[in-house]
């Protein structure tokens, strides 16, 4: 006789069901909450849930941080970019095989952990990284063709528990790591250190005072201008000066990359720009051709109608737009931001004379340079180090050959040349430039940055000194 099912007992099977259900959608979305979207690695809240655990087994985090991503995206678009990052990430996982553990952090950033003896160990193994993921083009097949992408990479490394007591603190300290090796340039590594989260404190601090100032507008009564002056070698007539901006409560190597990180600079600018104004119409008094430079940053031509409002003031001011000069370094003029040449050569065509700062000092694309309307180059003083172990031009060394030629090809396309960084003690550098007919030399053996007392004293006594020191 067959057992007749009750109610009670179907309802208790489609409650154990629906609960078993309910175990395997639980499980689905906790382990969806745990993968990256895109490449399907362990994701960041994985790594800080059981990171802890995994120190137990290994003790050096690196941070995998790809490069120009977002111009990638611009260019080719959001679905080529996330095969970019699975092939990225399968390139990372047969480097590692099973000595890793690889997850993805967010948009382009990803994690290895890893058990490495000591720290040189640490370093070796992620510059073998590099080599492998940066050696060749990542192919990537599209609906109708193939594309060759290059990847550039920065890596940081923080290791337990020296650089971190818990996965928190290592993972923090392991993307301070990678984010300094950015400013390395390409394809480098880092290892973190303690000075860098000291210096991530004063920047926010710097960044603070900064916005502070300028909401309350007390910027004006802190950022002056200093002079420093540019001398033609041959007569030693000073023919132009820089202005080079100072802020009463820091170094301009600690203020100025923090303003142009955050955009700030623009506001630092406009102030610099109304405070030179006067002192420049007593500049003109005494020498009324003298030549006087800004430097622009690449960061204000993103900020085109503020910069064009800064430089207006000194339009209103009928301080003659020839006789001044924007310098921008020569890898700004590298960057590929909207359309940095047409704006530079709109500036041009208002009266302003473009220089190019630094040249020399990285890649130089003449193509690029050549599409600018420019009047003058200032050649970087790293190009002078050959030339310090010379004695002449006499001397067969590859720098001093090196750095006829280059002035030689600067003159002939018909720029304004000057030299940087030539010291009190350098008597000699000053005779090479001479002899080579240099326009313009900037550096100590000639004169200090000096504030504006100083500077018009120094005019007004050029003849008899020579010099502008303090």
């Amino acid at each position: 006789m067959e057992k007749k099912i009750t109610k009670e007992q179907i309802l208790l099977s489609i409650i154990n069901a629906a609960t078993y259900k309910y175990k395997l959608i639980n499980q689905k979305l906790k382990s969806q909450l745990l993968k990256h979207h895109i490449t399907g690695l362990f994701n960041r809240r994985y790594l800080l849930i059981y990171g802890d655990n995994l120190l137990k087994r290994y003790n050096t985090l690196y941070i995998v941080d790809i490069r120009n991503l977002r111009t990638y995206n611009e260019i080719f678009g959001y679905e080529i970019v996330d095969q970019f990052l699975k092939a990225v990430a399968q390139k990372i996982k047969t480097f590692c095989g099973k000595e890793c553990l690889l997850g993805s952090l967010d948009l382009g950033r990803f994690w290895i952990l890893l058990h490495q003896k000591e720290e040189k160990e640490a370093i070796e193994k992620a510059l073998s990284l590099v080599e492998y993921l940066t050696a060749k083009e990542i192919s990537i097949k599209t609906q109708t063709k193939e594309l060759s992408l290059l990847l550039s990479i920065n890596v940081g490394i923080g290791i337990y528990p020296k650089h971190g007591k818990n996965i928190e603190e290592l993972l923090t300290n392991a993307e301070i790591a990678a984010d300094r090796a950015k400013y390395k340039g390409e394809n480098t590594v880092e290892i973190f250190k303690e000075d860098y989260r000291q210096d991530i404190e004063l920047n926010l601090e710097i960044e603070h005072q900064l916005k502070f100032a300028i909401k309350h507008g007390t910027l004006k009564g802190e950022i002056f201008p200093v002079f420093q002056a540019r001398v033609n070698p041959v007569n030693e007539n000073i023919v132009a000066a820089e202005i080079l901006m100072r802020w009463k409560k820091y170094s301009p190597a600690r203020f100025i990359p923090v303003a142009e990180r955050t955009g700030l600079l623009r506001y630092m600018f406009d102030v610099l720009v109304e405070n030179s104004i006067p002192v420049l119409k007593e500049i003109f008094k005494i020498r009324p051709h003298l030549r006087v430079s800004f430097n622009i940053s690449p960061v204000q031509l993103k900020f085109w109608n503020d910069l064009k409002e800064s430089l207006e003031k000194l339009k209103k001011a009928d301080i003659p737009l020839n006789q001044i000069e924007l310098e921008i370094t020569e890898s700004g003029v590298m960057e590929e931001h909207e359309n940095i040449i047409e704006k530079l050569n709109s500036l041009s065509l208002e009266g302003f004379k473009i220089v190019i700062d630094d040249f020399g000092k990285g890649y130089s694309s003449f193509e690029r340079i050549n599409r600018l309307n420019i009047f003058g180059v200032k050649i970087d003083r790293s190009l002078l180090d050959g030339l310090r172990k010379a004695d002449s031009l006499q001397s067969s060394k590859k720098s001093v050959k090196f750095i006829q030629n280059l002035i030689a090809f600067l003159k002939s396309l018909g720029y304004n040349i000057t030299i940087e960084g030539v010291e009190e003690n350098e008597p000699h550098l000053v005779e090479i430039f001479r002899k080579l007919n240099v326009d313009e030399i900037q550096g100590f053996y000639y004169a200090k940055p000096v504030p504006k007392e100083k500077f018009l004293q120094c005019l007004e006594n050029w003849e008899k000194l020579k010099r502008c020191k303090d």
